[in-house]
């Protein structure tokens, strides 16, 4: 496993640049599916049903969903491996968990259409179940310092007054919480590699 201290401090300094460049370019394209989605079809129940809502009306686009899921995986999903690695001997024992919501997610993107296969709709929203619940136990035992917990208070917060405001937190619960667990990784990341927090 590569770690950080083979590089020089010029290369770590290049490392962490290009890891914060991924990093904003995701949240700039999750934004920008989700700007979509809200203009085209307003707020959605969650995240996977938007693949129908492409595919309704507009036929082939049903494959953004799974695209962005891909590009998520492929590029937020090795810094998060790599940061975890490189953190203390404690994070280290949760390095399995970027990697099992890779899978589980790359799974989640490639099962979007599960209403055309009854039994499929159970991995599917199996696999977002474990790639949820790695993502939590990765946020509460390895990027558990005060500043990144109030900074993921504070986008759940943000994202269940929105749901409250627009009175959509009922029905579209997982969408809201959805939001709140793809922006609290992407935004703990990059803080990490921004801010000399230790892991």
């Amino acid at each position: 496993m590569i770690t950080i201290e083979r590089f020089s401090i010029k290369q770590r300094g290049m490392l962490i640049s290009v890891a914060e460049a991924v990093l904003l370019l995701d949240v700039v394209v999750f934004t920008a599916y989700v700007v979509d989605v809200l203009i085209r079809f307003g707020i959605p129940a969650n995240l996977s049903i938007t693949y129908y809502h492409y595919e309704r009306q507009y036929h082939k686009y049903g494959n953004l969903f799974p695209a962005l899921m891909v590009l998520v995986c492929c590029t937020t999903v090795p810094i998060w491996i790599l940061t975890t690695w490189n953190g203390s001997l404690l994070a280290r024992w949760f390095v399995a968990m970027p990697i099992i919501t890779e899978f589980s997610l790359l799974f989640v993107a490639f099962s979007a259409r599960y209403k055309r296969r009854r039994k499929l709709i159970y991995y599917h929203y199996a696999c977002a179940i474990v790639a949820a619940v790695c993502a939590v136990l990765w946020m509460c035992f390895v990027a558990n310092q005060i500043p990144l917990i109030a900074l993921r208070i504070g986008l759940l917060l943000v994202c269940l007054s929105v749901g409250s405001l627009t009175h959509t937190l009922k029905s579209c619960t997982l969408f809201w919480l959805e939001l709140a667990a793809f922006y609290s990784i992407f935004f703990t990341l990059f803080l990490i590699h921004s801010v000399p927090f230790d892991i």
